[in-house]
């Protein structure tokens, strides 16, 4: 059983067989946290549900469900000043509104947000997410150096984390920003990108790379 779980119950027989009932409010705070990791984990399944549909080639509708649970798990982990669970659910929040709606244009400040609070966490993986997020975000608007620099950045944190997977998804969407005019090889950095991905197992990725290839053609 989960320690927050078994404090709740524990307060619990406390408060009615001994009277001593001072830590029902511990209690509550015990199983909010309980609650925001519950609502974060199912979260992400929905959005993994939704990200293997639309790779399979489907037109997945939008689940608010889905944003209902990010969103409560922010308002929780806010609400108990977790931090790093408020990153976290920071970015899911921004991640829906801008993977699943396509709004690139209002969910800057949510990358942001979630960028600076994984910052004051010490959380490098959210923090590594989140500007890859708002490297998007700034390609959208044509602020290519900056979209470069938030990319790059997401991509040492990663290459630090040991997120072998993940750096290779960054090196995918790095070789897209190169083609339109960046500095670098896109060639190169899908050649790299195949080898991690092959390494850490990240056949999805591998996929992208396969489309990358296709995709920008004469200009590799």
């Amino acid at each position: 059983m989960d320690d927050r779980l078994l404090e709740a119950r524990e307060r619990y027989e406390a408060a009615v067989f001994a009277g001593a009932d001072g830590g029902l409010d511990t209690a509550d705070r015990a199983l909010d946290g309980v609650e925001a990791d519950t609502a974060l984990a199912r979260g992400r399944i929905r959005h993994a549900r939704y990200l293997s549909a639309r790779a399979a080639g489907e037109q997945p509708a939008e689940d608010p469900t889905e944003i209902a649970l990010f969103e409560r798990a922010l308002e929780l982990y806010r609400s108990l000043g977790d931090t790093r669970g408020e990153a976290e659910a920071q970015f899911l929040v921004g991640c829906y509104h801008q993977v699943v709606r396509g709004d690139m244009d209002t969910t800057e400040p949510m990358f942001a947000r979630a960028r600076d609070l994984a910052e004051a966490a010490g959380d490098d993986l959210t923090r590594s997410y989140a500007l890859r997020h708002l490297a998007f975000a700034a390609q959208h608007a044509g602020r290519v150096a900056e979209a470069h620099a938030a990319l790059a950045e997401s991509t040492r944190l990663r290459r630090d984390l040991g997120f072998t997977a993940g750096v290779a998804a960054n090196l995918v969407a790095e070789a897209y920003f190169t083609a339109e005019g960046g500095p670098g090889d896109p060639s190169a950095l899908l050649d790299e990108a195949a080898t991690l991905a092959v390494e850490s197992g990240a056949h999805a990725v591998a996929g992208w790379v396969s489309e990358a290839r296709l995709n920008l053609g004469p200009r590799l």
